[in-house]
């Protein structure tokens, strides 16, 4: 019986993004430990990843408030490379804009074969 190898699932995540690569900038604010401290640091970042739809999810959200209407999809997936490093919590999250759509990182799931992180897959919510 074959064995998954790291090696061949990096292989195969970059041939997917390289069949059609969507480049995103994003700025990720993280909090990194100064002097026994806490300390916001802002980065802006620009990656290359693979952006499809979802068959799984049909499910569009209606938000009708007073300042007018606007629709949400969860049918928008994400995968990025090793070299991504990508990270969400509830607190701060991940917007990007992307061939004129507006999307928002809100899950992210490393993709670790024998204990190396081969890349990401990520659940993207497109919003108005």
């Amino acid at each position: 019986m074959s064995r998954l190898s790291s090696r061949k699932i990096i292989r195969t995540i970059n041939k997917g993004i390289a069949l059609n690569p969507t480049e995103i900038t994003f700025t990720q604010i993280t909090l990194k430990e100064v002097d026994g401290a806490f300390e916001l640091v802002t980065d802006k970042r620009t990656i290359t990843v693979l952006i499809y739809l979802d068959d799984g999810s049909t499910q569009i959200n209606v938000n009708s408030g007073t300042k007018g209407t606007s629709y949400t999809t969860n049918r928008y997936k994400m995968i990025a490379d090793k070299d991504a490093d990508l990270e969400v919590n509830p607190k701060e999250s991940i917007k990007f804009e992307s061939n004129g759509e507006k999307f928002e990182i809100k899950a992210v799931y490393p993709q670790k074969i024998e204990d190396v992180v081969c890349g990401y897959l990520c659940d993207l919510e497109r919003y108005d």
